[in-house]
């Protein structure tokens, strides 16, 4: 045991106070060289609340971790490191803290990966949305070909999201904070963060415009944060969204357009609502996707005339396949794009399986029953 270290932890011991008996446990760790037992009481011990005042931590690391660090596994080195820099006066020098760390666990990716998203948190906290977008724009790449799912990957998709939240870029928030919870333990969040991340994560489904698919949140346990509270309003939208339902948009209009973002998003609203309707009417139509302008106009409330200029708009965005007949006023789909059900929608499906067996078993009693004719 150097001298450095020696004098630091007898100090640390002659204070007592609460963290005494923990002190004597990492000094027995330490000259035992239990290098391994050491790296886990440190990574706990460094996020006790009697060390997050002052430079303490700081000190910690000078005059104690520091002299082992070498020994420790380089993500785990990192993940300790990070409670320590939150201490630090100034952002500028926590920064450049990791920058130094980076160097020095360069050899382990994930601790390099690491290492980049703390930086790139710290350029958030400070405003500095260019370098974080540098960094995020340089680590997406990276996570993508990782082809599984890592103690990092949450970190990322976290960053990312609270970035494209500053920025208004509700597609991109709302698909990396899908995947940062799908990265988590959701039973870990308190009520409020889940409640908070439910509203925003649902804010963001319905004002970004390529996002038509609502039954993924909808059927994710963060949504039931919301249930039974003064935003059960937003749940209630997001379903007459999941279905195409304009008659329940318009009854909620009052309610939402409370909500400053939706009020002013309403001409993105209403035409994103009457493209799922769209969408909705072709599903359940099935094998007979032949639509009368007429039926579209009366499900979707719009004037027969923008039932053409309806179905150009979700033809060009993929959502749908098909023709317009402009002669007989009809639309002639064969193709509506995927989505997640819900049971409504799964019970049509079945209904729909359900018939095309049946076609199916009819067709076969006939071919068995005219057998004889059809081969002479």
């Amino acid at each position: 045991m150097s001298s450095r270290v020696a004098n630091y932890l007898s100090e640390r011991k002659s204070i007592g106070g609460s963290l005494a008996n923990e002190w004597i446990e990492l000094e027995s760790l330490y000259q035992s060289r239990l290098w391994h037992e050491l790296t886990l009481r440190v990574a706990s011990f460094v996020h006790r609340d009697e060390l997050q005042q002052g430079d303490q931590l700081k000190k910690f690391y000078e005059n104690f971790l520091s002299d082992f660090e070498h020994r420790i596994n380089q993500l785990a080195l990192v993940e300790i490191i990070i409670p320590i820099t939150r201490t630090f006066k100034h952002v500028d020098e926590a920064i450049q803290f990791i920058q130094q760390l980076r160097e020095k666990v360069k050899a382990n990716s994930l601790a390099v990966l690491l290492c980049d998203i703390t930086i790139g948190k710290a350029y958030l906290v400070t405003k500095n949305l260019n370098e974080t977008k540098r960094i995020i724009e340089d680590l997406t790449p990276k996570f993508d070909e990782i082809d599984h799912l890592t103690t990092v990957h949450s970190r990322f998709y976290d960053l990312a999201s609270n970035y494209y939240r500053v920025m208004g870029n509700h597609s991109e928030y709302y698909q990396n904070a899908l995947k940062y919870l799908g990265c988590i333990d959701n039973s870990s969040m308190a009520l409020k963060e889940k409640a908070e991340r439910a509203f925003n994560l649902g804010l963001a489904a319905l004002l970004a415009e390529n996002v038509y698919n609502f039954g993924e949140i909808l059927q994710h346990p963060v949504l039931d944060a919301l249930k039974n509270t003064r935003e059960q309003w937003l749940i209630d939208l997001l379903q007459a969204f999941n279905i195409g339902d304009v008659e329940k948009y318009e009854s909620l209009k009052s309610v939402f357009q409370i909500q400053p973002d939706l009020r002013m998003a309403e001409i993105i609203l209403k035409r994103k609502i009457t493209l799922l309707c769209l969408m909705d009417m072709i599903f359940a139509a099935g094998g007979a996707r032949a639509l009368s302008f007429n039926d579209v106009a009366k499900r979707t409330k719009l004037p027969i005339e923008q039932i053409e200029l309806l179905a150009m708009q979700a033809l060009s965005l993929g959502l749908i396949r098909g023709s317009i007949d402009q002669v007989d006023e009809k639309l002639n789909i064969h193709w509506v794009k995927p989505r997640v059900l819900d049971l409504r929608q799964v019970a049509t499906l079945k209904k729909r399986l359900d018939q095309w067996t049946n076609d199916v078993k009819h067709m076969s009693t006939l071919v068995e029953h005219q057998a004889a004719d059809i081969l002479s």
